[in-house]
């Protein structure tokens, strides 16, 4: 399957319990769970100071559910962190010095190797390879440049897609341009994986938008899925309160697409790979779909929520919102 990584600080690991949250893992008794939408892997930004005791006692607890730890070696070599991984710069891979602590090594790509420096990277069989491309380089040329020599290689290692942004960039662009520059390229099958780092957006917020985008790209489902139309004059309820009341109540649902339209000139064919479809019949009333067919007509906008819901349980759609931390630690 694909994989989401995250950058993190060592402030960010020193949090504990938010840190984890932001992860994406559940609490039970202040230790991490892994969730189905929970980052598989690590890039530490820094590695901590073996003094650093609650930073340190993140890295282990993490590692003990089963995510990964990615490190740049040369801070690995100062700073060991047991079965860690080490990453080291393609071009130098070949006399890079792996750290006694690295239970691994992953190869870093900026986009201007030769097919030489590709060939002698792979060659140390790393767990898994990065692009992050140097600044003036186009990622989406010099991305599938990569691929080329990979597969000329014979290579069948991971390539996860690390997007770097400055704090110039403001979340719209996290979002627009992480879509544009990768998300091609993920729906063409170059690549497993994204990690996306912003130096002062939210931990959550940037782990939630590259899973979006895995999402979007047909490669990992975490969360229910919405078709929506663009809404027009046609558009017989408030589009995006409904949707959003929609989403309150059904986005635990990995799985189910579920779709919103505003009336039925274009909408039973716009929702044509939905499970479900929530469609604007007449003014005031809204049709249910199970897939392409008409359900229930006429239902009043103030009960068709419930309806929807009920709808997705009589099919065997439905699962309880998982219970919160206190609930689970009790």
């Amino acid at each position: 399957r694909s994989s989401d990584l995250s950058a993190v600080t060592p402030a960010q690991l020193a949090s504990e319990d938010p840190f984890y949250r932001d992860l994406g893992a559940k609490l039970a008794v202040g230790m991490p769970l892994r969730d189905i939408a929970t980052s598989d892997s690590i890039l530490l930004t820094e590695v901590p100071a073996p003094s650093d005791e609650k930073a340190m006692r993140s890295i282990r607890r993490l590692q003990e559910i089963g995510v990964g730890v990615v490190a740049d070696a040369a801070q690995l070599a100062e700073r060991p962190v047991d079965n860690a991984v080490a990453l080291v710069a393609a071009k130098a891979a070949t006399s890079a010095a792996v750290p006694d602590c690295a239970a691994r090594v992953a190869v870093v790509f900026d986009g201007t190797e030769t097919t030489e420096m590709v060939k002698a990277a792979l060659a140390m069989d790393p767990v898994m390879a990065l692009i992050r491309v140097a600044p003036g380089v186009s990622r989406l040329h010099a991305s599938r440049r990569l691929f080329t020599d990979v597969l000329a290689a014979g290579s069948s290692v991971p390539v996860i897609h690390h997007i770097q942004f400055t704090d110039a960039d403001v979340k719209d662009d996290v979002v627009i341009q992480s879509g544009s520059q990768v998300g091609g390229l993920l729906c063409d099958g170059l690549g497993d994986g994204v990690l996306i780092e912003h130096p002062t957006a939210e931990l959550d917020y940037l782990r939630r938008t590259s899973f979006g985008l895995l999402q979007g790209s047909r490669m990992r489902n975490t969360k229910t899925e919405y078709v929506s139309c663009p809404s027009c004059g046609r558009t017989l309820f408030d589009l995006q309160e409904v949707t959003a009341a929609i989403s309150e109540r059904t986005g635990h649902l990995p799985g189910v697409a579920i779709a919103v339209m505003g009336c039925i000139v274009n909408g039973p064919g716009e929702m044509a790979d939905a499970d479900f479809g929530y469609v604007g019949g007449a003014p005031g009333k809204i049709d249910l779909y199970v897939g392409k067919e008409v359900v229930k007509r006429g239902i009043d906008n103030d009960t068709a929520c419930d309806e929807l819901i009920q709808l997705i349980k009589d099919h065997g759609r439905w699962v309880d919102k998982e219970e919160e931390e206190e609930a689970v630690a009790a």
